[in-house]
């Protein structure tokens, strides 16, 4: 979700919508940790008709060097040592769809000829395959290092930055654009504040308000005045007097199971997109990035419906 009243972004919007009708121009972003890169990667993603394929992201810098092959373009079963069965690599996964390339100048520059190959063919060839796959992929890139800068100094490849660089999105600093502040903030306080809802109404009080008033006295003092959220709620075990995590919330000290979390999370996030869009599945499912099909889905197993 992108916010913004300052010139810079809506030049930015102005952009993503150029973009969205040509779904075909490989984009770098870049811009300082923490602006938003994937978000306004994602903006491009689900205002194209590649909204219904997958948005697969990837940390280049994440990836050690003996596994970038097979991460990128796959193996067939037996290539290597552990190789038990046929894995989609990065480029196949997102076939139709977006890849988006984050801390592309980490990239390894002896891998980067092969991605240059491909993007030019179109066509992976996984580790130990004997038949190639056809892929179409539309690649956002992003930045928070002097890309042109690593080019002229020979650390990344001038062929592969011009082949990346169809279009450049500079996303200046949160400080530099100080009109967009409050919006932000704004939103993420609301989404806070949704989180924190959705935990204390999945808790059973049996202490009944006085317990409400107890937590809600405890939330603001371990948040320090910053916005209450899910991990601020200390509610008690109905053996003990050990303030334990709540049923729909998050503890730091002792976290849910990450399956639950994630689950809440999304519903959360499901919930926050419903009301934004008024119950429109069209325009919820394009802004989560899911199909209209797997949105139905999860409105199912949630209960939403």
């Amino acid at each position: 979700m992108l916010f913004g009243n300052s010139d810079a972004m809506r030049d930015i919007h102005t952009i993503i919508h150029q973009l969205c009708n040509n779904d075909t121009t490989s984009v770098l972003i870049t811009g300082e940790t923490g602006v938003g890169k994937e978000v306004v990667a994602r903006a491009i993603h689900d205002g194209s008709r590649r909204v219904s394929e997958p948005f697969v992201p990837v940390n280049c810098g994440a990836i050690p060097s003996t596994l970038w092959e097979s991460a990128f373009f796959g193996h067939v079963r037996g290539a290597f040592t552990g190789a038990t069965e046929y894995h989609k690599g990065h480029l196949e996964s997102a076939d139709g769809g977006t890849l988006f390339l984050d801390e592309i100048g980490d990239m390894p520059i002896e891998h980067q000829v092969k991605l240059l190959r491909v993007l030019d063919d179109g066509v992976v060839m996984p580790v130990s395959a004997t038949q190639s796959k056809k892929v179409d992929v539309r690649v956002i890139s992003a930045t928070n290092a002097g890309l042109s800068a690593r080019t002229d100094a020979k650390l990344f490849r001038s062929d592969l930055y011009h082949r990346l660089t169809g279009m450049i999105i500079w996303i200046p600093p949160l400080r530099d654009r100080r009109e967009d502040i409050l919006p932000i903030a704004q939103y993420y306080l609301n989404a806070f504040a949704a989180e924190t809802m959705a935990a204390l109404e999945g808790y059973a009080f049996r202490g009944n308000v006085r317990e409400l008033m107890n937590i809600i006295e405890n939330a603001l003092i371990v948040s320090e005045g910053a916005a209450i959220q899910p991990k601020h709620l200390r509610f008690r075990s109905p053996d003990a007097d050990v303030p334990t995590p709540p049923v729909t919330g998050i503890d730091e000290a002792n976290p849910l199971p990450p399956v639950v979390e994630t689950m809440l999370a999304e519903q959360a996030q499901i919930r926050r997109a419903l009301a934004e869009n008024r119950g429109n599945i069209t325009k919820t499912a394009r802004q989560l990035g899911l199909t209209r099909r797997s949105l139905y889905r999860r409105l199912e197993k949630y209960g939403f419906r």
